[in-house]
């Protein structure tokens, strides 16, 4: 019965086609068929080989499936006449299918013809290649002058109307931009960390400032022993505590932390130190080339940088003794370097004028004098008895 079928219809079947196995054949014994019509079934794939032992067919109607792609091979008819895929899912054909459709058209001797009606077919960028196939191949495509896509813009359009050169001019001009988008964005992205890099002082001082301001009410309420600690080397202690330390403590009524004055025998120096800086309100460092040679000096300056961070507000006071070229640049470590960068520092000077500019721009970065620590504690001096008396003395 097979052996002499012609027409097979097996329309609105909901057939599913399946294979048992590579050797399997669906119409093995089907080589006299000449019409197979498989429409409307919801079929989403075909085998590949499905047509293979049936070299007579003339019409293959798959309309009405839900096919994505077309990958039957048509190497074995010689009279095909109609390939119905109407009606399904195809965005557009891919190079084997539109190689194996020519070499059908060929092998019939012109009457060839594909119906691509009802399908989306997409007109992009990518389906160029299946836009020219198309347009060189209008008389073998059922109804091709009214054949439509969708174009890159979204509307209908028919491939007949279609400007290959103007699409390829809009693909650039898309690659192009989307290009120069990605590469500005590239260099904007470099130009922030390279500028970011050279200002990363000034950034890191701005961004100290803006936490300090979101911090500002809940340091209000912190009650500090000291009102500064002074960070100095031992080889600059006369004219720290000559110039500076008299000048705040006897002149200006500030409590001061200093080693000689509050430090407590018997604990690590390091713990002291962490403890004089948590306990005062200000740190000063004292810059010179002895601060830089000194080891503990530069613990306290590292310490002070962190508290700053802490703290999150403006803390820390540099002093330079000397002026800022005489210091030798090997001495100052990348910690100074941020510090001079992102802040206001006082210079000391033997000029009058400059003197009253200095101690009036001291006091107004230590504030009113207004912490007075009562009870000693395991590392720290609160009050020494005669103090007042030997200051006195020193004045």
């Amino acid at each position: 019965y097979f052996e002499s079928l012609q027409v097979l219809n097996l329309a609105y079947n909901r057939v599913q086609l399946f294979k048992p196995s590579s050797n399997f054949s669906l119409f093995e014994n089907c080589s006299k068929l000449l019409h197979l019509d498989l429409s409307y079934n919801n079929l989403a794939d075909i085998p590949y080989d499905i047509l293979k032992d049936v070299p007579s067919a003339q019409i293959v109607d798959l309309s009405g499936n839900k096919l994505v792609n077309f990958n039957i091979h048509l190497t074995t008819q010689i009279s095909l006449k109609l390939l119905n895929l109407s009606n399904n899912n195809l965005h557009g054909l891919n190079e084997p299918a539109r190689n194996y459709i020519a070499a059908a058209n060929e092998r019939s001797n012109g009457k060839f013809t594909v119906d691509l009606n009802g399908n989306p077919l997409i007109c992009d960028c990518d389906s160029i290649p299946f836009i020219n196939w198309i347009r060189n191949h209008i008389d073998i495509i059922y109804q091709g002058s009214h054949l439509e896509c969708h174009y890159i813009n979204g509307s209908q359009i028919k491939f007949t109307h279609l400007d290959v050169s103007y699409m390829k001019i809009e693909c650039w001009k898309s690659v192009i931009i989307a290009s120069g988008t990605s590469v500005g964005f590239v260099l904007l992205i470099v130009g922030i960390v390279i500028y970011g890099y050279k200002r990363r002082y000034k950034i890191i001082y701005i961004a100290l400032h803006l936490r300090a301001l979101l911090r500002r009410k809940e340091l209000l309420d912190i009650n500090f022993d000291f009102d500064a600690f002074i960070s100095y080397s031992s080889l600059d202690k006369t004219w720290a505590i000559n110039k500076i330390y008299r000048q705040l403590a006897g002149q200006y009524g500030y409590n001061i932390c200093v080693d000689d004055r509050n430090f407590r025998p018997g604990s690590y120096l390091s713990d002291i130190i962490v403890e004089s800086i948590s306990k005062s309100n200000k740190i000063i460092l004292v810059i010179s080339q002895n601060f830089l040679r000194s080891g503990w000096c530069k613990f306290e300056m590292n310490l002070a940088r962190g508290e700053l961070a802490t703290r999150g507000r403006d803390c820390l006071i540099l002093i330079l003794k000397e002026p800022e070229e005489l210091l030798p640049p090997e001495l100052i470590t990348p910690t100074l370097r941020s510090l001079l960068d992102t802040r206001v520092y006082l210079v000391w000077s033997e000029e009058e004028d400059r003197k009253l500019l200095f101690w009036r721009k001291l006091q107004d970065a230590l504030g009113e004098p207004r912490f007075r620590g009562e009870d000693n504690n395991r590392y720290l001096y609160m009050n020494n008895d005669g103090d007042e008396e030997i200051l006195r003395d020193l004045l």
